[in-house]
C-alpha cells in the first residue's frame, strides 16, 4: 500500500474563492479548466465494522474513471495526517466494491474485518476540486486541493470548504511552513476530521465527539529524542482531535479533555526542558497556560454548578436557585472566552508551529551548540525517565511527608505535584513491565481523588467570592452569599470525610516501590 501525507484546513467559501491570490499561492498555477468532479460513495456493514478499526472503503468517480479506494487507520500522533492507502481502477459498471482486486493479504484482511458481514453504501461525498501545484524554495513539491461541495447521507447534508496540502516530495515540515504562511493571510481551522469521519458522523446522525489522550507506546529501546518527539505529538494530537467538539457543539467534555491535553503538554515541556530549545519552550508553554487558564475558568464553572450547586437545588431553597443564576450567567461568559480563543486564528497558529517544531525536530539546533545535549538526547529514554520520575516523586514526598498538618495552599501544591508526576508516568509508562505500572498509578490516583473534592471547593470558594464581588449594591447580594454559604457548609463536611483518607491513601502510596527502579 502507498502512502499519503496531507494536511486539512478548513474554512468558509468566501475565504475559499480568494486562496488562489493569497501568499504563498500567488504564483502558483492552479487547472485552467474546470474543477474536477469527485463524488465517492463509502461503504461498511451496517454496523459500522470497519469505522471502527479505522478502515476506509470507497468508489470514486473521478470525471469518468471508477477508482476503488482502501485506507488503513490514520495514525494518531500528527496533524498532517499519514495512512496507507491502495488505490485501483474498477470497470465504471461496478456499484459495489470488488474484493478481488485487492492483493491478497489486504482481501483476506478485509474479510476477517467483516467477518461475513454485508457492506452497503452509507453516504456520499460529492465535491468539486480545483488542483494546483507547489514547489517550495527547498525543492519540496505540495499539491494543493481546494475542495468545494457537499456530504450527503439519505436527507442530511452538510458543506464541505477545505484546503488539503499532500506532501508529493520532500519534507513533511513543508506542509506547515505554507500553512502557517497561509494562516496570516486568510483565517483558517485544521482539519481535524476527514470526509469520511464526517459522512460516518452525518449518517448516524451524530456531532464530532470528545477525544481523550491515547497511552503513548514508544518503542522499549526508546531513546530521549525519539521518547520526546512521540509524547510532544500525542499531546498536540490530544489538544486539536478536541476542538471540533468544543468549537461546533461546545461539548463540556471536550473542554474538559482539551484542557487536560494542554496541562500534558507543558507537563511534557517540563520534564523534557534539559533538551529543548528555551525559546520554543517558553513561547509553547506560556501560549498553553493562557488557552488553559480560558479554558478553566469555564471548567470551574461547569464544576460548581454541576457538582456542587446542583446536589442543592433539590431542596428548593431560594438562595441557591439565585446564587445558581448568577453562575450561569458567569459560566456562559467565561464559555464565550473560551470558545472565541479556541476558534481564533491563533490558536490554529500555536498548533501548526508546535507541530513545524516537532517536525523539524528544532531541538537539534540547540544539540548542535551544546555535545552534552546531543548525548542526552541520544541516550536510553528509560534512563532519563528514572531521573525525570525520581524528581517528580522526590518533590512530592517533600510535602506529602507532613500531611497531616498541610495548610490549604500547600495541599493544593501537593496537589499540584501529584499530578505533574502522574503526567510523567503516562509518558514513560509503556516502557516499563504493565503491572508494577498499573499498581502505582491506582495507588497515585486514589490519592488525587481525595485532592480533588478538595480542590473543588477551593475553586468553589473563589467562584463565590467572585459571584458576591459582582454583585455589589444590587438586591441579591445578600442572597448570593447565603446561597454560597450554604454550598461551602455543605460541601465543606463532605471535604472534612474526604480529608481523613489521605493520610491512609498518602501511607499506601509511599509503601509501593518505585516502578522504574524495580
Amino acid at each position: 500500500m502507498g502512502q499519503e501525507i496531507e494536511l486539512k484546513l478548513t474554512l468558509d467559501e468566501k475565504a475559499l474563492a480568494r486562496l488562489p491570490a493569497c501568499e504563498p499561492f500567488a504564483h502558483v498555477e492552479f487547472s485552467p479548466t474546470a474543477p474536477k468532479k469527485l463524488r465517492a460513495t463509502y461503504f461498511d456493514s451496517a454496523a459500522n465494522t470497519l469505522r471502527q478499526k479505522g478502515v476506509v472503503l470507497r468508489l470514486r468517480d473521478e470525471d469518468g474513471r471508477l477508482i476503488q479506494t482502501l485506507k488503513g487507520k490514520k495514525a494518531f500522533g500528527s496533524l498532517a495526517a499519514g495512512r496507507a492507502e491502495f488505490e485501483s481502477r474498477i470497470p465504471k459498471t461496478c456499484t459495489t466494491p470488488d474484493f478481488n482486486r485487492l492483493p491478497p493479504d489486504l482481501k483476506q484482511g478485509l474479510q476477517t474485518l467483516l467477518n461475513g458481514n454485508n457492506i452497503e453504501p452509507l453516504f456520499v461525498t460529492d465535491v468539486d476540486r480545483t488542483i494546483g501545484m507547489l514547489t517550495t524554495d527547498a525543492g519540496d513539491s505540495i499539491e494543493l486541493a481546494l475542495d468545494r461541495g457537499f456530504i450527503r447521507a439519505g436527507r442530511r447534508e452538510t458543506k464541505v470548504s477545505e484546503l488539503e496540502l499532500e506532501l508529493k516530495k520532500g519534507d513533511p515540515a513543508s506542509l506547515y511552513r505554507v500553512a502557517l504562511e497561509l494562516a496570516e493571510t486568510v483565517p483558517v481551522r485544521i482539519g481535524v476530521r476527514t470526509k469520511g469521519e464526517r459522512g460516518y458522523a452525518l449518517a448516524n446522525a451524530l456531532g464530532p465527539k470528545s477525544v481523550k489522550g491515547e497511552l503513548v507506546q514508544l518503542p522499549k529501546k526508546a531513546s530521549v529524542e525519539q521518547a520526546l518527539e512521540l509524547v510532544l505529538r500525542h499531546c498536540l494530537a490530544h489538544i486539536v482531535a478536541n476542538e471540533p467538539a468544543l468549537v461546533e457543539t461546545a461539548d463540556e467534555e471536550a473542554l474538559h479533555q482539551m484542557r487536560v491535553g494542554l496541562r500534558r503538554l507543558r507537563a511534557a515541556l517540563a520534564v523534557f526542558a534539559p533538551v529543548l530549545d528555551k525559546t520554543m519552550m517558553q513561547e509553547t508553554n506560556a501560549k498553553a497556560r493562557t488557552l488553559a487558564g480560558l479554558l478553566g475558568v469555564a471548567r470551574d464553572y461547569d464544576v460548581f454548578r454541576g457538582e456542587l450547586v446542583a446536589p442543592l437545588k433539590e431542596s428548593g431553597n431560594e438562595s441557591i436557585k439565585v446564587l445558581d443564576r448568577a453562575a450561569t450567567l458567569e459560566q456562559i461568559n467565561a464559555w464565550d472566552a473560551g470558545l472565541r480563543a479556541v476558534s481564533s486564528t491563533e490558536f490554529t497558529r500555536t498548533c501548526l508551529s508546535l507541530a513545524l517544531h516537532i517536525e523539524e525536530k528544532s531541538w537539534r539546533r540547540r544539540a548542535e551548540q551544546d555535545p552534552t545535549m546531543a548525548m542526552m538526547l541520544a541516550m536510553p529514554a528509560q534512563k532519563f525517565a528514572e531521573r525525570a520520575l525520581t524528581k517528580r516523586l522526590k518533590k512530592a514526598k517533600s510535602l506529602g511527608e507532613n500531611i497531616d498538618h498541610l495548610k490549604l495552599s500547600e495541599r493544593h501544591e501537593l496537589r499540584k505535584r501529584l499530578k505533574s508526576l502522574k503526567y510523567a508516568v503516562g509518558f514513560f509508562a509503556s516502557l516499563y513491565p504493565k503491572k508494577p505500572v498499573t499498581k502505582h498509578i491506582k495507588k497515585l490516583s486514589a490519592l488525587q481523588d481525595v485532592f480533588g473534592s478538595l480542590n473543588d471547593l477551593a475553586v468553589a470558594e473563589e467562584i463565590i467570592r467572585t459571584l458576591i464581588e459582582k454583585s455589589e449594591n444590587m438586591p441579591n447580594q445578600l442572597t448570593i452569599a447565603s446561597g454560597g454559604g450554604r454550598v461551602l457548609g455543605w460541601h465543606g463536611a463532605q471535604a472534612d470525610t474526604h480529608w481523613t483518607d489521605a493520610s491512609d491513601a498518602w501511607a499506601s502510596f509511599r509503601s509501593t516501590a518505585p516502578f522504574w527502579r524495580t
